[in-house]
């Protein structure tokens, strides 16, 4: 006889989490500005990042990019890292933390990425949340609980599950980057490989920030189960 008992819903598990987000190109009209060390990036179109989504939807605390920079100035690079968002001004606009002072970003890429646990929780290594300024008011979210969980997936052709198998992956924003990288933004990013492929199903035991799930391709919705 098992022992064995099928974990239930809320903090043991989360099933069916959806995610219908796919890689967006910056475009001709994208661009990067920056201010005391906080990046703007604006997309050409609608990116759909957003810190409050729906029920069983999980929300946009991390984005990575892909495609090509150029003109770089400042220290660090864009293609690869994993950054925090900061905030999500526009439907076109997101924030995050980066030495990089300037940028060219028209053929680059954007890649939400998404760690799990996908609960939000206010115990975390990210002492504040993500924040959001909407109407004047200012709020700001409760960051997300990291820690190995695992997770089954059934991606659709816009979702990879990653791994960083040299585990020098870092979650960037000004806190973990003045502790870990000496306050710039790393020059070479990690080495990421694909575990379970885009339109695949398989399990894996991920623990951040060197397994994640990672946007990828186009439009599609791919479902995932976490085990905490």
């Amino acid at each position: 006889m098992s022992l064995m008992k099928l974990p239930y819903a809320t903090l043991d598990l989360e099933a069916e989490l959806s995610i219908a987000q796919f890689v967006i190109p910056a475009g001709a009209g994208g661009t990067y500005a920056v201010s005391n060390n906080v990046a703007t990036f604006t997309t050409n179109a609608a990116h759909g990042l957003t810190l409050n989504p729906a029920a069983g939807v999980p929300p946009n605390y991390f984005v990575t990019f892909g495609g090509s920079s150029s003109g770089i100035t400042g220290t660090g690079v864009l293609i690869g890292n994993i950054f925090r968002i900061l905030s999500i001004p526009s439907t076109t606009t997101f924030t995050f933390y980066c030495t990089i002072t300037a940028a060219t970003v028209t053929s680059t890429t954007v890649i939400p990425v998404f760690f799990p646990s996908f609960i939000s929780g206010s115990l975390s290594q990210y002492a504040n949340g993500p924040t959001q300024t909407v109407s004047s008011v200012t709020t700001t979210y409760s960051p997300p609980l990291l820690e190995a969980a695992t997770v089954f997936a059934r991606n659709a052709a816009n979702c990879v599950v990653r791994v960083n198998t040299d585990q020098l992956a870092v979650i960037l924003d000004a806190q973990s980057t003045a502790a870990q990288t000496g306050g710039n933004t790393p020059a070479t990013a990690p080495t990421w490989r694909d575990q379970i492929s885009a339109s695949t199903n398989g399990m894996a035991w991920l623990s951040a920030p060197w397994g994640a799930i990672w946007a990828n391709g186009t439009t599609a919705t791919s479902t995932f189960s976490v085990i905490n």
